[in-house]
């Protein structure tokens, strides 16, 4: 029993995962376009990352410029002119020298010289010396007096080994028995000529560095990347005739490192990463780099594969999210911020972050991905034409249909309030009498709704105009008032006018009398009996000011914006009184189309004041402005 229960769950397990990777696979072949530049995008990454590899070290310390060292490293470069005197008993004649043309470290050896040299340096305690030049098998035999070992085999001086042809080391005549004091100086060219790395010793003797310092090079098989301070002299360097001859301080070289070399004017010159240095300095670097533990470091390739699949994430997001212009900005700041970054990293605490690739990267994605959205953008704007036309024409054949039943609808109400007429003149009962004018009304009510119908459907054509004219307002509001003075006697309301006068303005007569008509109509409707209705109008700024201001009951709060809607009245008026909710829809809709602006102020239980305002100067785009208005509101 339990293995049956243990069973099916480990099913039930299988098919949930199952499942789930059926649903990322849909997910993955529904977005197959958008993975795909992905992919490429980080492949263009990788294979950039690829080349950004050694080589982009020379470029860092290019821009970097000249750093400071550690100030216990001093350099010593004996000259050819410094030993003068064993030249001239080599050569017939001193001006010979500039003809030679092959100076080896044996020629810069003199027992005496170096006798003395080294007993001045080891008197003021420093706390190494090691000797670049090579003095073997290349100087002769050698008769050291007692006095001449200890200098030459005191345990602060340490001097190079050489490997001959046969990968085999060939020490110096002053190594003792246990080769303590000697340190390779081998320096090894890359592919093309440039000393960029130095590799631990793969035999028992360490390099010249490490006997100097008493530090160990970490660990490499593929050659640890020496950081390269600057260019030539950048050390403290110091000459021998200044040291033969007491030219320099007592404590010059107290707890100081070392190193001695030789200079001519064919001495070997490596070619480095900022430009040809001697062997001397070469050293030099990599006993700074190693005093200072500055190894440059860096993480696996796959850390950074893994941060450019994030990179582009970010980069690719902005792309989505921003219009072109704002992100190629923000995708220009994050490429110069990554490569200050890096710059800033590499120079503060060594450690090694590409910076041309993720650059080449961020280039890569905005090409692609804008390629992308350019093709996203460019179908939806086809799906949208084709909504648009199949919008266009459900619009048309609502509009047709509405306007069809509209139009049927009017001949039949034409009839009955006919009929009705007819009967109110024939019977004059009382009780028949007030049933036929509450049909009367009624059909008068509805006639009004398809009217408004009408209106909204034609005002929202597409081939509706403005009726531009030059016409006195007032006097348009006055023909207005005229049909609605009777409406207001049956209710006793007062309707009082305070027009100033004006100048004429452009505007559509029949247009801007139905504004005033919706406007005192619902003035009238929702003011109680005995009321009055106050319209004033006057000019301010350039425009005409036209106001309408009742005592009715007045509009709540949350309902003045919704007033202004289609099909839209109070939310406590729908049991109060009837409407279509269509008339301050129109009248914003036609103040808005002669490029005015409408307002209301409304206080509960003190009335409602309605103000709109109209441009006195000719706008010279009327018709535009009208078509424009029609392509943005809509039914």
């Amino acid at each position: 029993m339990l293995r049956r229960v243990q069973s099916k769950k480990t099913d039930n397990l299988f098919y949930r995962l199952l499942y789930r990777c059926e649903v990322l696979l849909r997910f993955f072949s529904q977005h197959r376009g958008f993975w795909l530049r992905y992919l490429l995008c980080w492949i263009i990454g990788c294979l950039a990352l690829s080349t950004d590899e050694l080589n982009s070290y020379d470029l860092r310390f290019h821009l970097r410029g000249d750093q400071k060292v550690s100030p216990e490293i001093v350099l010593i470069t004996i000259k050819q002119s410094d030993i003068s005197n064993i030249v001239a008993s080599r050569t017939k004649s001193l001006g010979l020298i500039n003809e030679a043309t092959d100076f080896t470290d044996s020629f810069f050896w003199d027992q005496k010289i170096w006798s003395n040299l080294l007993t001045r340096l080891l008197k003021q305690g420093p706390k190494s010396i090691g000797v670049v030049l090579y003095f073997g098998d290349n100087i002769g035999a050698l008769k050291l007096s007692p006095k001449d070992k200890v200098i030459f085999q005191d345990p602060r001086v340490f001097w190079a080994s050489s490997t001959n042809n046969l990968d085999r080391m060939a020490p110096p005549l002053f190594a003792n028995r246990e080769q303590t004091n000697l340190g390779n100086n081998d320096l090894r060219r890359d592919e093309d000529g440039l000393v960029r790395r130095v590799f631990p010793s793969t035999t028992e003797l360490p390099h010249l560095s490490e006997k100097i310092t008493g530090k160990s090079f970490p660990h490499s098989t593929a050659g640890l990347p020496i950081n390269y301070r600057g260019a030539m002299r950048i050390f403290q360097q110091y000459s021998l005739s200044e040291i033969i001859y007491d030219e320099l301080p007592e404590n010059t070289f107290k707890d100081k490192i070392i190193l001695i070399g030789a200079e001519t004017s064919s001495s070997t010159l490596y070619s480095t990463p900022l430009g040809p240095l001697n062997r001397t300095e070469i050293i030099a670097h990599i006993t700074d780099t190693l005093v200072g533990n500055r190894w440059i470091k860096r993480l696996n390739y796959w850390w950074y594969v893994g941060s450019f699949l994030v990179l582009m994430w970010l980069a690719v997001s902005i792309i989505m999210a921003y219009p072109q212009s704002v992100g190629i900005f923000f995708i220009i700041w994050i490429g110069t911020l990554q490569v200050a970054l890096s710059a800033w990293v590499f120079d503060s605490f060594y450690f090694w972050t590409p910076a041309i690739s993720p650059f080449i990267l961020l280039a890569a994605t905005w090409t692609i991905f804008i390629g992308y959205q350019a093709t996203k953008i460019e179908r939806q704007n086809f799906q949208l034409q084709q909504e648009q036309k199949s919008l266009s024409e459900l619009e048309q054949l609502k509009n047709n249909f509405v306007s069809l039943i509209s139009h049927d609808l009017k001949t039949p109400i034409a009839k009955i309030q006919a009929v009705v007429d007819r009967l109110m003149t024939q019977y004059q009962g009382e009780e028949l009498s007030s049933d036929l004018r509450s049909l009367r009304s009624f059909s008068d009510e509805l006639n009004r709704y398809i009217q408004s119908i009408l209106k909204v459907l034609r005002v929202e054509s597409r081939d509706f105009k403005l009726n531009m004219e030059v016409a006195d307002i007032n006097e348009v509001i006055v023909d207005a008032l005229q049909h609605l003075r009777p409406l207001a006697k049956e209710k006793n309301i007062q309707i009082e006018t305070n027009l100033e006068p004006m100048f004429s303005v452009e505007l559509d007569c029949t247009l801007i009398k139905e504004v005033i008509i919706n406007l005192v109509e619902n003035a009238i409707k929702y003011t109680p009996p005995f009321g009055s209705i106050n319209i004033t109008s006057y000019e301010k700024e350039h425009n005409v000011h036209i106001g309408v201001a009742d005592t009715g009951e007045g509009i709540k709060p949350d309902d003045m914006d919704k007033v202004w809607g289609k099909f839209t009245r109070g939310s406590d008026q729908d049991l109060k009184t009837k409407g279509s909710g269509l008339g301050l829809y129109l009248v914003k809709y036609f103040i808005e189309l002669h490029g005015g602006k409408i307002a209301m102020t409304s206080n509960l239980g003190s009335g409602t004041l309605v103000e709109f305002s109209l441009p006195i100067e000719n706008s010279e785009n009327k018709e535009n402005l009208a078509d424009n208005k029609n392509s943005e509101v809509k039914l």
